[in-house]
């Protein structure tokens, strides 16, 4: 999975949802003159509409709702969809995440982040490599327009991203080199030091426990973001340096 939702702050009352729920939720009322608010659900359903046109599916979905139902938190981990006849994150196959939020009371705005993965929490914390999406519910709004433009931007991204994912996994490493890479890791304080043997075992011994298993979603998404940056990842992207907004 390369994209993760946290909902469990208690100040919110945040809980998961689906899709059904929401379209369940009422019309919300406009606060203002200019003011003209996104449904939840229509928001869900204009980006899985952009997913669907740009030849993708969503391969993994999560949707919570927070502050009594007035803001929502999202995250959609998406394949190619003649990669797959059914749903799951095919083995072999490169995926990308889409994050995103909104609320209806005014005290934020639509905004999404894209990228090989990306962060969403009910604390408002957004991270991804790219924003692809800033703005305000307001009566100017096209969402059809504005969803078209953030995907034009999220694939323009992709394709230099999958270019630079496809040079690193061509990259063969002699022990020597992984061990000059690994020290680097923990020189840069990118892993804490407990999981230097994990690692270890991980590289050198073929495990198939990811030394990052027992990481915080928080502390796990940071590394993983760092590791692509130390590694070259970030370097070969367009507008790849990693974004993370309040």
């Amino acid at each position: 999975m390369s994209s993760t939702l946290c909902a469990h702050s208690p100040k919110f009352n945040s809980k998961l949802v689906d899709l059904a729920h929401l379209r369940n939720l009422p019309e919300p009322m406009a606060l203002g003159r200019m003011h003209k608010p996104v449904h939840h659900a229509t928001l869900v359903d204009a980006i899985r509409g952009e997913v669907d046109k740009r030849g993708y599916m969503i391969a993994r979905e999560q949707l919570a709702l927070a502050a009594n139902s007035a803001a929502l938190f999202g995250v959609m981990d998406l394949v190619p969809a003649e990669a797959s006849a059914g749903v799951g994150m095919i083995p072999g196959v490169r995926g990308l995440s889409f994050g995103f939020r909104n609320a209806i009371d005014q005290s934020m705005g639509i905004k999404a982040v894209a990228g090989a993965r990306v962060f969403v929490c009910d604390n408002l914390a957004l991270s991804g490599s790219m924003f692809a999406l800033s703005r305000k519910n307001t009566t100017g709004l096209d969402l059809g327009d504005a969803m078209a433009l953030g995907f034009d931007k999220f694939l323009q991204h992709a394709t230099a991203l999958d270019i630079s994912i496809a040079r690193l996994e061509a990259r063969i490493l002699g022990d020597g080199e992984a061990k000059a890479v690994i020290f680097d890791i923990f020189s840069a304080r990118v892993l804490p030091s407990r999981l230097f043997d994990d690692v270890d075992r991980f590289y050198f011994k073929a495990t198939d426990e990811t030394p990052m298993k027992d990481l915080s979603p928080v502390r796990g998404f940071g590394a993983n973001v760092a590791l692509g940056n130390l590694l070259g990842l970030r370097a070969d992207a367009i507008d790849g340096e990693v974004v993370s907004v309040q």
